[in-house]
């Protein structure tokens, strides 16, 4: 399953949520991607873009492109609510 988000966040900030978004599984750098080798497999592909601005507030954008394999829908679905789980916020 390959899904694709852009979400406000730098590149930094990702890096430090994804061990927890992933389940603590291991995972290694290949160039610019992330790969995570146990059950479900998946990729990461990161790409900055260019800051979204309202009047004089800038936000960052992180195009984030997820591959997930798995061998059943149930184990994809349960990595990726997990996954965006990971790096929902919340405000008031």
């Amino acid at each position: 399953m390959k899904l694709h988000y852009e979400m406000g966040i730098t590149r930094a900030e990702f890096l430090r949520l994804l061990p927890a978004a992933v389940g603590h599984a291991p995972f290694r750098f290949e160039g610019d991607e992330i790969r995570g080798d146990g059950v479900p497999s998946w990729r990461i592909r990161l790409r900055e873009m260019p800051q979204r601005r309202i009047a004089l507030l800038a936000l960052p954008v992180l195009d984030v492109e997820l591959l997930v394999e798995a061998p059943s829908g149930t184990e994809t679905k349960a990595f990726v609510d997990r996954f965006l789980l990971g790096f929902q916020r919340a405000g008031g």
